[in-house]
């Protein structure tokens, strides 16, 4: 299951956006409603392709293949412009599969009646059933289906490629007639020729002279040729005309195969199942004469051949997506059974695995909410874990695990622990290093040594400990707090955190300075890892949620420099959900509250996760809640005072 989820997850999102991994570039067909075709329908008049031509140039397959990414079924990795990452831990898919987490099930009236559709029209053409009068009704069916806000009108795609496909089929048979008709008459003129040469006199016997009978001769043949010209013409227009209309016929069929086959290998990247078994069975009930070979490029053809093991037909999405639609159901079942016996974390992957395959279809969407609670808390802290070893909080890195111990029975602690004892060990060797220097006198190996073990564990209780054993020189510890000192009141805070171990046993025996040095060493770890999780935002293309991370942040301590330039950086990559908030604070500032509301509420659309976009709707609806009842003063045009520095986004968007 984990290759079919990962192959499909990695690629769903890149097929809607590059149609030119297929072998055919033409439009997709209209999304007008027609009726259905008749015979009476005038056949289409558009050229033939150039015979012998391709349908795609070597530079569009080029520009394709290298957008393709390179996945790495052996460690689950994905390697794509320029990074790699785990396909089933990066930032989008976690924050999506929490998202699923807390969202209810999907059991409400209209999904019933919209799965119940899709199940009908399923029957309709199942094979034996798919008769013309089935296939119609299961074409009508399609409408009803995309009326519904959870089809995304996926079924009104297919109902347009099926009427394409009518209406090709119907240009066929305008063609052959056509070609039938030619033939008739070519046959006819050729019959005429040969009379009209039977009645010649060209080969009677010469009378006269010899001068004579050569000229009689020469005169028969030039009226031969004058007479049999027209229909010599003639034949050559008809033999042209049928060559055309044959190339057409060729070319309507396979440009027509091309498009519905498109369609059907993005909904299958897409993730949308359900409606890749209907379109195929409509393909089948369409084209009746067993040739079902997909015409696509040779990248979508080779990953498709290492899934099945066999060259890439209709059939074979088909198998695939029946198979796909089998394992997540397994998968859903796995979870629940693995959850009655307390195993969270084989769980949560094999949940991990059925929603990133099947997130669309009805096993997914109606687990019930309250069976995926521990799931989520579990997913939770498991994210929380991940965040505190990156920012070498091990305190909380070990509070986690044996959170996550209690939660699973299953769960596995030996690599956060081995990482956590492993740093935890080597800085006490850099600190009683550090102990031997001071003992020596010697500063330069004490400040290295210090500065190692605190780089190692930040938060090292023993570094306070050790300090009052260090520090008993006066000036020593003098000059440290002049510097100390010094740095505050430039608020070089940054420089503070460089240098925090010295610090630290410096305050040693002045608890007031302590706290102070506490604070900021608090505040800016908080930065540390907010500039930690920004840089994984940005190499997943999130240059919002860097921002965002980094604009929150800001608050606390905006003169760091470190913060600000990357805040900057970031806030030119995400110009547009910058200015929106921006515009959207200044207007709640001038009392314009609907205007700054809908400004809130298309940042929130451009951006679901923005946790100040839902701040913002939330104090805009507050303020106009009393404006409703009549006690509000914001609403009536009077002015707020200028904006602090608490508002959404800064003017380095700008």
């Amino acid at each position: 299951m984990k290759k079919i989820t990962s192959i499909v997850f990695v690629f769903g999102g890149l097929m809607a956006t590059t149609p030119c991994l297929l072998a055919d570039l033409t439009p997709s067909p209209s999304t007008t409603t027609q009726p259905l075709p008749t015979a009476a329908t005038t056949p289409s008049t558009n050229a033939a392709p150039a015979d012998g031509g391709p349908l795609v140039d070597d530079k569009t397959k080029a520009d394709a293949k290298s957008l393709l990414p390179n996945f790495d079924p052996k460690s689950e990795t994905v390697a794509w412009d320029g990074g790699t990452w785990k396909v089933e831990n990066n930032r989008i898919f976690r924050s999506q599969f929490v998202k699923y987490l807390n969202d209810p099930e999907e059991t409400d009236k209209a999904s019933t009646q919209y799965e119940a559709i899709l199940a009908q029209i399923q029957q309709l053409l199942k094979p034996g059933q798919a008769t013309n009068e089935n296939v119609d009704q299961a074409w009508k069916l399609l409408f009803e289906a995309a009326k519904f806000r959870a089809d995304s009108q996926l079924c009104n795609d297919i109902a347009d490629a099926v009427y394409a496909l009518w209406q090709t089929k119907s240009e066929q048979t305008h063609l052959a007639t056509a070609n039938e008709s030619i033939r008739s008459e070519e046959n006819k003129l050729a019959w005429n020729m040969e009379q009209s040469v039977s009645e010649d006199n060209l080969f009677a016997p010469p009378s006269g002279s010899a001068d004579k009978a050569r000229a009689a001769m020469e005169d028969e043949q030039m009226k031969r040729e004058i007479r049999l010209k027209p229909d010599q013409e003639r034949l050559a227009e008809l033999e042209a005309q049928s060559k055309a209309n044959s190339v057409k016929l060729e070319a309507s069929e396979l440009q027509a195969k091309i498009q519905f086959q498109t369609m059907i290998v993005q909904m299958f990247f897409q993730r949308r199942f359900e409606h890749v078994i209907i379109a195929c069975q409509f393909y089948q009930a369409i084209f009746g004469d067993g040739d079902q070979k997909l015409l696509l490029g040779e990248q979508i053809k080779a990953m498709l051949t290492s899934s099945s093991g066999i060259d890439p037909t209709v059939s074979v999405i088909s198998s695939l997506t029946h198979e796909a639609i089998q394992n997540v159901n397994d998968g859903i079942d796995a979870y629940l059974f693995m959850m009655k016996k307390g195993e969270l974390d084989g769980a949560t992957e094999r949940l991990q695995e059925a929603y990133a395959t099947g997130l669309n279809l009805p096993a997914v969407k109606t687990l019930p909410r309250a069976q995926k609670e521990l799931g989520y808390e579990y997913t939770q802290k498991s994210n929380q874990l991940l965040d505190a070893l990156d920012v070498k909080d091990y305190a909380r890195a070990q509070t986690l695990v044996d959170d996550l111990q209690k939660l699973a029975t299953d769960f596995n602690p030996t690599k956060p622990l081995a990482a956590i004892q492993t740093a935890q060990t080597i800085s006490r060797m850099h600190l009683a290093k550090a102990k031997a220097a001071a003992s020596q006198n010697d500063e330069k190996t004490l400040e290295t040594e210090l500065t190692a073990a605190a780089d190692l564990w930040p938060r090292n209780p023993d570094l306070e400990k050790l300090s009052n054993g260090i520090f008993n020189q006066a000036d020593l510890q003098q000059h440290a707090l002049s510097d100390l000192d010094a740095l505050m009141a430039q608020k070089n805070y940054r420089q503070i955190y460089v240098d925090k171990a010295k610090y630290i046993a410096a305050t040693a025996t002045q608890p007031d300075k302590a706290k102070q040095l506490g604070d900021i060493l608090e505040k800016m770890e908080e930065i540390e890892l907010s500039l930690v999780q920004a840089d994984r935002y940005s190499k997943i293309g999130d240059y919002r949620g860097a921002w965002e991370c980094l604009e929150v942040n800001r608050r606390n301590l905006p003169e760091d420099t470190k913060l600000s330039e990357a805040r900057l950086n970031y806030a030119t990559q995400a110009a547009d959900f910058v200015e929106t908030l921006n515009t959207a604070a200044q207007e709640d500032n001038d009392g314009n509250l609907g205007s700054s509301l809908s400004r809130y509420l298309q940042a929130y659309n451009d951006y679901p996760p923005s946790k100040l976009a839902q701040e913002g709707i939330q104090k805009v609806v507050n303020e106009l809640v009393p404006d409703i009842k009549g006690n509000g003063t914001k609403g009536n045009g009077t002015t707020k005072t200028a904006p602090s520095e608490s508002n959404v986004a800064g003017d380095q968007a700008k």
